[in-house]
């Protein structure tokens, strides 16, 4: 064996080019690596979280760094580690909240070999999985979507949404600060088009939606239970957005990974089990179970169904390796000499 290692090194724009944001293939790649931690053919460590304050509320000001590590197996065959900041601040300094860089490790001799900007995975995975979930748990026919949050997550879990449920023809979004819903709707209406309403108030709009998608940064509560209607999916993909009362009224508790949903310690259906609220037996399934068959999904159209994602970093890894098979191929990417 050579004594000599390089590391590919892959920058945003190379990330792009190889698919690294391409929702269809993350989709794929998420109900691939869902389905195979669902057989236990993953290896998934607690998220670390290192907020920078003292409670989950700081850190919606001060900002967080996560690590996710992970390995999958399957076709990816691959071990690695997502490193990513976060600071809600950046939005007023002209730059992206999110940040992170993603590692790859050969699994057999765990020597790195590529580093990359996982910045637009991130994005994409996380709305990918968003759309496996709306995917499986909506209405065969939904049509209706009502957006809370006007960031970078609600558009890629738009994309993904639409990507696995076309018969979504009615979008609004709503954030508390209006004009960037009105940018978001000009936006993401082009990109994906699709008509996209901005609205200042959300209880109307929540109650007439097949699924309701928040992707926010809040401190307080914001859907309330009796603005749910038969049939809503609820995908909680940021903090506490939910009231405990909402989450009660569904029919079925969907996570991704509930242990790392409870060690995570920052969502509506994680703050009722820590109070004693909410029992591990009370959670349906998770979603590679569903993907699997060995839970049903939807079984009628007024079920109630919330899910809830932490994120995994497994699932970065999966669609890192996809873009770092490609760039071999392709010859594409910076090879640094490690040693």
């Amino acid at each position: 064996m050579s004594n000599k290692f390089d590391i590919l090194y892959l920058n945003q724009k190379e990330v792009i080019d190889l698919g690294g944001g391409d929702m269809k293939l993350a989709i794929e790649d998420m109900e691939e690596v869902l389905s195979l931690r669902s057989k236990g053919e993953t290896i998934v460590p607690h998220k670390i979280a290192m907020g920078f304050g003292k409670t989950i509320e700081d850190e919606n000001t001060l900002g967080r760094i996560n690590a996710m590590p992970g390995y999958v197996k399957g076709k990816y065959n691959m071990a690695g580690i997502k490193w990513i900041g976060s600071n809600p601040k950046n939005v007023e300094r002209g730059i992206p909240r999110a940040s992170a860089i993603t590692i790859l490790n050969d699994p057999d001799t765990k020597f790195p070999v590529a580093v990359m900007d996982g910045t637009t995975i991130s994005a994409a995975r996380t709305g990918a999985v968003g759309g496996v979930a709306v995917k499986y748990l909506s209405k065969i026919d939904s049509k209706i979507v009502t957006l809370i949050g006007a960031g970078v997550q609600n558009r890629t879990q738009l994309e993904a949404s639409l990507c696995t449920k076309p018969s979504i023809n009615e979008v609004y979004v709503y954030d508390l600060y209006y004009d960037r819903a009105v940018c978001f709707a000009e936006e993401m209406s082009n990109k994906l088009n699709i008509s996209i309403t901005p609205v200042k108030y959300i209880e109307e709009y929540c109650r007439k939606s097949d699924i309701i998608i928040t992707a926010t940064v809040t401190e307080r509560p914001i859907v309330e239970a009796d603005w749910i209607s038969p049939g809503t999916t609820c995908v909680n993909v940021g903090g506490y957005e939910y009231t405990y009362n909402a989450v009660r009224k569904a029919q079925k508790v969907v996570v991704d990974i509930w242990e790392d949903v409870k060690h995570r310690m920052a969502s509506t259906i994680a703050l009722m089990a820590n109070e004693g609220l909410f029992a591990d037996e009370e959670i349906y399934a998770e979603i590679g179970e569903v993907i699997n068959d060995v839970k049903i999904g939807r079984e009628n159209d007024q079920e109630i169904i919330y899910f809830n994602s932490v994120g995994m970093g497994i699932e970065d890894i999966a669609i890192a390796t996809r873009v770092y098979k490609t760039a071999q191929e392709k010859g594409i990417g910076t090879k640094l000499t490690y040693w």
